[in-house]
């Protein structure tokens, strides 16, 4: 694995570590006060990163490049604004909520790119 692939997969390892450790510690601390923080690092982060990094592990030589490297960057500083702000929101600051929201657009935004790179490809593989 290499290139855009190995990055993304790299990445939700990190993110499953983080995520598994808010969990601890609000199972330790009684305190489940961060459970959608919790819940979008390890959906988006563990899981759709780890998507993402075996869909380009095995597509990457056919994908355009620019978009690929775009929907990588856009994804990365998406979520972490997006972990960043859920942990600010829910840390009782509500003054970030339109933080939050546009993380949650630019992360979407990403996403519309991965579908952008992905589609054409789901189309040549099945005719």
């Amino acid at each position: 694995m290499q290139g855009i692939g190995r990055t993304f997969f790299a990445s939700a390892l990190v993110y499953g570590v983080l995520g598994m450790l808010l969990g601890l510690h609000m199972g330790i601390s009684q305190n489940h006060g961060q459970m959608p923080t919790h819940a979008h690092i390890m959906v988006v982060g563990w899981l759709s990163f780890a998507v993402f990094g075996l869909f380009y592990a095995i597509y990457e030589n056919t994908v355009p490049k620019l978009l690929a490297r775009l929907h990588l960057w856009l994804a990365q500083v998406s979520f972490a604004g997006l972990v960043i702000g859920l942990w600010l929101l829910y840390s009782g600051q509500s003054q970030y909520e339109p933080f939050v929201a546009l993380s949650s657009v630019a992360y979407a935004a990403s996403f519309l790119v991965f579908v952008a790179v992905a589609f054409p490809i789901l189309q040549t593989r099945s005719a």
